[in-house]
């Protein structure tokens, strides 16, 4: 396991879309996702094989209910029809609860703003702090959420072409998180993260950004939880890099970048 920290580059400026939409989240977490994600309700027997409490209950139908309204689903987004008209082409299991309403454009953007539980939002956000403020620094604010919005999307639809019959509804950051990182990867190769990396023992070591990209890029494709996106993952990475190599050629964002290489070599001494 490998779990990075930060970079080594210093702060220019306050990264403050990167810190924006770490707020964003976890606010709407807190504040707007229904308490059955932060109580982790559940409506199976517990240990001692006591039925779930009423209130339970509720709380799951609460969060079953808002999770595919808002959740982007890949075969609503094929068929243009949502999971309570049934279309026809879609397969899997669908929850005792769906919402009445819902727009499925819609819920390509506000999927990547809920999170499943708040391990899930946790190790999200420190890996958009972690990547994110260097490119927001490189990019610029209005590029930069440009990349994460729009690459977000491009990633979730990624997801929805390789499982165009599935009917589980998509929700998380990691997808736009994954256009950042390959975006990070494309202007910044030579970085260094501080990661935390465990075999036998804990060790905590700055390790090429190249190569926890890279791990992290390969990874994706032997993933056994079926509970994570892994294909949003993959695809986010191609668009980010794919950005990344576009956006670099931009006058402004080249000088940034020549901007940054001169105070590197300012702080080492090697000029003067």
């Amino acid at each position: 396991m490998a779990l990075p920290l930060r970079d080594d580059h210093g702060r220019r400026a306050v990264p403050w879309i990167t810190l924006g939409l770490i707020a964003i989240n976890v606010l709407v977490f807190l504040f707007v996702q229904p308490v059955g994600f932060q109580s982790g309700a559940s409506d199976e027997p517990t240990a001692d094989r006591r039925a779930p409490s009423q209130e339970a209950l509720w709380q799951v139908r609460d969060r079953d209910v808002f999770t595919y309204r808002y959740g982007a689903v890949a075969c609503e987004v094929v068929t243009g029809e949502t999971l309570a008209e049934r279309p026809e082409g879609c397969h899997g299991e669908v929850g005792d609860h769906l919402p009445d309403t819902k727009s499925i454009a819609l819920s390509l953007l506000t999927a990547m703003f809920l999170h499943g539980s708040i391990g899930h939002l946790a190790g999200n956000m420190l890996f958009l702090w972690v990547f994110g403020a260097r490119v927001e620094q490189r990019l610029g604010r209005g590029n930069f959420l440009g990349l994460y919005v729009f690459g977000g999307v491009l990633a979730t639809l990624g997801y929805v072409a390789l499982n165009t019959t599935s009917t589980a509804p998509l929700v998380g950051a990691s997808g736009a998180i994954a256009v950042v990182m390959g975006t990070y990867l494309v202007l910044f190769p030579r970085g260094r993260v501080l990661t935390v990396i465990a075999t036998a023992a804990f060790q905590v070591v700055y390790v090429p950004a190249s190569v926890v990209l890279a791990l992290f890029f390969v990874t994706q494709f032997f993933t056994s939880d079926e509970q994570v996106a892994w294909e949003a993952h993959a695809a986010g990475m191609v668009v980010g890099a794919l950005a990344g190599l576009v956006l670099a050629r931009i006058p402004a964002i080249r000088h940034r970048g020549e901007l940054e290489r001169e105070d590197a070599l300012l702080r080492s001494g090697r000029e003067f």
